[in-house]
């Protein structure tokens, strides 16, 4: 049981309301209005972005952005879909006049979509993203202005900042697994009562694998919500949350670019979109026509508020499809598959009939081989694989994994695994279970189509 005793004190009640009363002075209530908006879109699966909307964002650009002047009188959905590549190579004609991006407030993408990117927002997006964050929260069935556990990777965290996240009701938590680290963390939970955890996925696991071995138990209502980021789930983390934590796992759909894109109630696995911010569309792989009722396909936002750098009919490089309802009619407000980044698809097939494989499908085969701790796989080219594999050596396990190629992919050339002891992330902290090394996966596909 945990005995050790935290450094902060418990946030009570009166603290929250506190935070809430002052974020509604400061907001002079736009915040609560914001958020009842976007609580009403998460909730109906299909809710749709007004054209209202819409149309007050395209005018803006075309008024105020160089590169949509220069499309002015163009429709919304003839619009040229853009992409990272395409932003970075002439930012300034994609920044309103008079946006100075000194004096905007900016945030960087890890470059985990193999572009390194640097979004800027107006002060009115990063008001209305605070009310997103209130509405989603709320939707969840958490208090907004409660207590977080933060798990994430913090570079150069001080003592000062440790104690300004106090303040706020936040702890901030790196995947430290030492014994101190870990019984502090318990500890501040347990003072608590209806605290949201959130972080990636793979920190989520670390800790309460460590809260295992150390025989901490986490009192019922400690927890609301426990929420993952930024890593695919899995099974594991979905049982260890139930059992640990006592509450179902939900899961938040966003990127650096743009914001909070949707979530998934606690213990379900379809998103419901942010569709009071955001436009989202599903387009076909290879073309910019939509996509077919159900069908996997590039998704596609556009962002209503950012009036900085609009984001208008931006390829967020994922890929996903729209949920259908009893009728097979599109849910325009819900996910029914987040399926990955266009760059996590592993390519099957030949050169001359290349075609993705989503690596969700991968992920959940090989969730059920014993003794895989945590595993990456590399393409090195079509049919030419390495697993990379945290497990003591087995040979079940090297036939367990040639196993998923052949069955998931096929055509395969060579299937290597090498173990490892060590955890398999990114630089910037990311467990990331597919790496393709093949140099422009996009140019085979592009060729095999154009044949």
């Amino acid at each position: 049981m945990v005995t050790s005793t935290p450094r902060v004190m418990p946030a009570a009640p009166a603290v929250s309301a506190a935070r809430r009363a002052l974020a509604a002075a400061m907001s002079r209530g736009r915040t609560e209005r914001g958020a009842r908006s976007v609580r009403r879109a998460l909730e109906q699966p299909g809710s749709q972005a007004s054209p209202d909307r819409i149309a007050r964002i395209l005018a803006h650009a075309r008024a105020h952005v160089p590169f949509y002047r220069a499309l002015a009188g163009t429709p919304f959905a003839q619009l040229p879909v853009v992409s990272k590549a395409m932003i970075l190579e002439d930012l300034p004609t994609f920044l309103a006049e008079g946006a100075r991006p000194g004096r905007l407030a900016s945030r960087m993408s890890s470059g985990t979509s193999g572009v390194i990117f640097t979004s800027y927002f107006d002060a009115r997006r990063i008001a209305h993203h605070r009310a997103e964050l209130v509405g989603a929260y709320r939707f969840l069935g958490a208090d907004p202005f409660g207590s977080f556990l933060h798990c994430r990777d913090w570079f150069e965290v001080t003592r000062t900042q440790r104690r300004s996240a106090a303040l706020r009701g936040q702890f901030l938590y790196a995947a430290e697994e030492d014994e101190r680290t870990v019984l502090e963390v318990a500890s501040w939970l347990s003072r608590r009562r209806g605290s949201v955890v959130i972080g990636l996925c793979s920190y989520l696991e670390i800790l309460l694998r460590r809260f295992e071995d150390l025989d901490v138990r986490i009192e019922p209502g400690a927890v609301g919500v426990v929420l993952g980021t930024g890593e695919p789930m899995t099974a594991e983390l979905r049982a260890r949350t139930r059992r640990q934590l006592g509450v179902p796992l939900s899961m938040r759909y966003s990127n650096t670019e743009n914001g909070l894109l949707g979530f998934t109630r606690p213990g379900e696995s379809v998103y419901s979109l942010n569709t009071h911010a955001f436009h989202v569309e599903i387009l076909r792989d290879g073309s910019d026509a939509a996509a077919a009722p159900g069908e996997v396909g590039r998704i596609v936002v556009t962002d209503l508020e950012n009036r900085a750098l609009p984001f208008l009919r931006y390829d967020t490089g994922d890929m996903g499809r729209f949920a259908l309802d009893a009728s097979g009619t599109v849910l325009p407000g819900t996910l029914a598959e987040l399926s990955g980044r266009t760059r996590d698809f592993p390519l099957a097939g030949t050169p001359s009939a290349p075609r993705r494989v989503t690596h969700i499908v991968v992920l959940n085969a090989v969730e059920h081989i014993p003794g895989i701790r945590q595993f990456q796989l590399r393409q090195h080219d079509l049919g030419r694989f390495t697993w990379v594999v945290n497990a003591v050596p087995d040979p079940a396990i090297d036939a367990g994994l040639r196993a998923v190629l052949d069955a998931e992919i096929g055509d395969i050339v060579s299937c290597e695994v090498v173990y490892t002891d060590g955890p398999l992330r990114t630089g910037t902290g990311k467990r990331q279970t597919f790496v393709s090394e093949i140099p422009d996966p996009e140019a085979l596909l592009r060729a095999a189509r154009a044949a």
